[in-house]
């Protein structure tokens, strides 16, 4: 490469050459990776400042006023336990939040009535005896959320995801649950009376010991209830209408039901299942449910 200059000295001068280029892109790496790391803490130092000012929010429009929306507020993981975010004495609307996030936020007694949650991501949030009735919860997701002993009276949960999610002993009398999603649905001892499952899909679903009478479980095609796998050991299924229904595999050991209830077509109950002529006495909340 260097004819007049000796081989040692041009190895030395490539060596020198080679090391400037190393250091100067070890530099540029250098800054790039710094630059990177503090702009990511930024943004999480900004996010979680974000999300503290919204818990402020809630707790500000909880106590005073319930006039600001906190529609797509980013409450993931807040501790609002017993928070009053339902309608003031007045008025008949909840809070908005609708497409908030929720995940994980620690909900236990909070007051949600008629509160508009459409869209909002709850998933793992824990609801236990939360008031959500009449609440409108359409599209939400709701998925591992523990709903237990939640009060969910004509709520509008309609398409709403509620895969895994711990529903046991909750209220979901006259509830608009069409076409949601409660693939294995914790629903042991809740009461679903009057409620309206077109389309939902219940496949692997705990019911045992479930009040669905009156229930609406009808359909076709597409709107057809599917409780394939479901098991409804002890439910109440006195005049549900389960026309169209899908139960194929359906555990109906103990099932109670009576000439009201209405059947898929060709569908036989199974001996297991006991058909009765004065109503099963209503199921009751254990008195232990409550503990913690």
């Amino acid at each position: 490469m260097f004819p007049n200059i000796p081989p040692e000295a041009q190895a030395a001068i490539i060596g020198g050459i080679a090391g400037g280029i190393l250091g100067i892109l070890g530099a540029i790496l250098g800054g790039w990776v710094q630059s990177r790391t503090w702009y990511s803490y930024e943004q999480k130092r900004a996010a979680a400042e974000k999300r503290e000012q919204w818990i402020q929010t809630a707790l500000e429009w909880a106590a005073n006023g319930r006039k600001d929306s906190l529609r797509r507020a980013n409450l993931e993981g807040a501790d609002l336990r017993g928070v009053d975010l339902g309608p003031d004495p007045n008025g008949d609307r909840g809070a908005d939040l609708s497409y908030s996030n929720l995940r994980r936020t620690y909900m236990r007694d909070a007051k949600l009535m008629c509160a508009d949650l459409r869209g909002a991501d709850l998933r793992g949030a824990g609801l236990t005896f939360a008031n959500l009735t009449r609440s409108n919860l359409e599209d939400t997701f709701l998925t591992g959320a523990d709903l237990i002993g939640a009060d969910l009276t004509g709520a509008f949960l309609i398409r709403a995801d509620l895969i895994g999610a711990n529903l046991n002993y909750s209220k979901l009398t006259g509830t608009y649950l069409r076409g949601a999603n409660l693939t294995g649905a914790n629903l042991r001892g809740a009461s679903l009376g009057d409620t309206k499952l077109e389309g939902a899909d219940l496949r692997g679903a705990d019911l045992t010991r479930t009040s669905l009478a009156g229930a609406n479980l009808r359909g076709a095609n597409l709107t057809r209830a599917n409780l394939g796998r479901a098991f409804l050991g002890r439910a109440n299924l006195g005049g549900a209408d389960l026309t169209g229904a899908i139960l194929t595999d359906a555990r109906l050991e103990g099932a109670q039901y009576n000439r009201e209830t209405r059947w898929p077509d060709g569908f036989t109950p199974p001996p297991e299942a006991i058909k009765y002529v004065e109503p099963p006495e209503a199921v009751k909340l254990e008195d232990d449910v409550r503990h913690d």
